[in-house]
């Protein structure tokens, strides 16, 4: 064999040895849609079981649901049964006009709140290399009209059946102006899984665990609470006792960017651009005290300087990404795959 044919023969064997990044096929069912990696499942997005859709499982890469399985299934090993709502992942808010989109009451849940969102239409469906559905809901008061909401997600698979998941929305006012308040429960999140914590609940006795919360900055576990940062990274192990992460992007594009983080060490994470002054440590509300949507005694709540208002025939767009990785943060180059973002790469992409 020439030494050229030689090179060329070496160079594709290297190709074939680098692991491969996986077929998305994304079907439309009659209550959720589906998005499968190589025909394995991913997650599904679930439009018709509760007050509001949100995604669950999420499979991480190590093929363990990485998201908490409460309310959805109960009894799981290291999970704790608090806020119900906190349903694996979703973007939702606590003060719309007065409405709480964020928080229902298990089992009362119309005895307090006559908000809820729900499908409007799925526009469009997409598999491939990527795969991704455009779909618009609507935020409800009873039967009235709130908002609507455009959400665009792409699914794109990494090595190692690592994901980026770009999660944008639009906000479009009905035929009056909505004001987003000022509260700290507000935002894209994602509740972990029980094992990646990274502190006990009080509950459950308190106390480190495993899991551990960088932001860009440098904070971590608590010091990363109401923090503006432009990434946030929840790792921790998995029910493999395999560390993985789930890093969250803010667009600098986006309202109030760089973005206060709703962050908390039992197991949430939250993008939240609405919630400035709730997250002022002069301003928190007296222990015993509740928002929702507002409390007298709350001094954020009176002060309502984080407040924003969207009048009809404006569009707030919001940009986010969602890496699911191996390892903790370095090991996963969280801080370059922000970067990668920023620039636009990996999603490059015509809109739909």
């Amino acid at each position: 064999m020439k030494p050229k044919q030689s090179h060329f023969f070496v160079f594709c064997l290297l190709l074939l040895s680098l692991p491969s990044r996986a077929d998305v096929k994304v079907t439309q069912l009659e209550d959720r849609i589906r998005v499968e990696l190589d025909s394995k499942l991913f997650t599904e997005w679930r439009y018709q079981e509760w007050l509001a859709p949100y995604f669950y499982p999420v499979v991480g890469p190590n093929g363990e649901n990485i998201t908490r399985n409460y309310p959805m299934v109960d009894g799981v090993k290291h999970e704790s049964q608090d806020h119900p709502h906190h349903r694996s992942l979703r973007f939702a808010h606590s003060d719309v006009n007065g409405l709480n989109f964020w928080y229902w009451r298990p089992g009362r849940e119309r005895e307090l709140s006559t908000a809820s969102i729900e499908l409007e239409k799925i526009k469009s469906v997409r598999s491939g290399k990527t795969g991704e559905f455009v779909a618009w809901c609507r935020w409800l008061d009873g039967d009235k009209l709130v908002l609507r909401e455009r959400m665009h997600i792409v699914i794109t698979p990494l090595e190692n059946r690592q994901v980026l998941m770009d999660y944008d929305v639009e906000l479009h006012p009905a035929a009056a102006p909505v004001t987003f308040g000022d509260m700290k429960d507000g935002g894209l999140y994602v509740r972990v899984a029980g094992t990646m914590k990274s502190a006990a609940g009080r509950k459950q006795g308190g106390g480190k665990l495993k899991g551990t919360i960088l932001n860009s900055l440098g904070d971590r576990d608590e010091a990363t609470w109401g923090k503006r940062a432009k990434w946030v990274d929840f790792y921790g192990p998995d029910a493999s006792g395999k560390t993985v992460g789930i890093a969250m992007f803010d667009h600098p594009s986006n309202l109030r960017f760089p973005t206060h983080w709703h962050s908390r060490t039992y197991g949430l994470l939250t993008a939240n651009r609405f919630g400035t002054d709730h997250f002022n440590p002069l301003l928190q509300k007296p222990k015993g005290t509740s928002c929702r949507p507002h409390g007298d005694q709350c001094p954020a709540c009176n002060s309502r300087g984080g407040d924003y208002t969207l009048r009809p025939g404006k569009v707030l767009k919001l940009k986010h990404r969602i890496y699911f990785h191996h390892g903790d943060s370095k090991t996963a180059e969280v801080k370059e795959k922000y970067i990668d973002y920023v620039k636009g790469h990996v999603s490059a992409r015509k809109e739909p």
